[in-house]
């Protein structure tokens, strides 16, 4: 009986410890095709707002679509004129997809990543990270943006 034990618990610690060992190493990996549209698609979301290309925003998302930021829920239209309006009151973002964590399963797909920019006026530039995710849907053959969700990380305190 005691020689069962070293191979039990062998067996227990392998299985506690091989998902996240496999999840780190796919997140090591480079992407896949299909996970590489997914970044793609997320970050041309972000390119269109930057130039407030509605028409742009419009072919990357899906029916319905809508976002969870600043503590209130948003469609297509009401984020891209709520940032129209910052950009007439003179604020600039810069948006980018790092660290993405992408997940397929057939026509649907999920991505959480890590939103690094910064965001301009005239004080001057301030970086800012945001915690992100999305959810997607292949239609037609291409990946649509169904659902959003932000969190803004905030900035360091002083003295740490």
């Amino acid at each position: 009986m005691s020689s069962q034990l070293p191979i039990a618990l062998a067996v227990t610690f392998a299985l506690i410890f091989s998902p996240s060992v496999s999840t780190v190493r796919a997140q090591q990996t480079s992407l896949t095709s299909d996970e590489q549209q997914v970044v793609d698609t997320v970050s041309t979301i972000f390119t269109a707002a930057r130039a407030d290309d509605v028409a742009k925003f419009d072919s990357v998302i899906a029916p319905g679509f809508y976002l969870f930021d600043v503590g209130a829920r948003f469609n297509g239209d009401a984020i891209m004129a709520l940032i129209k309006a910052q950009h007439a009151a003179g604020k600039r973002y810069e948006w980018n997809v790092t660290e993405p964590d992408v997940h397929i399963n057939g026509n649907t797909a999920w991505i959480a990543y890590v939103n690094r920019g910064s965001i301009s006026d005239a004080s001057g530039t301030v970086n800012q990270n945001w915690l992100e995710s999305a959810f997607l849907q292949k239609q037609a053959g291409t990946w649509k943006i169904v659902f959003m969700h932000s969190t803004r990380v905030p900035p360091p305190t002083q003295g740490k």
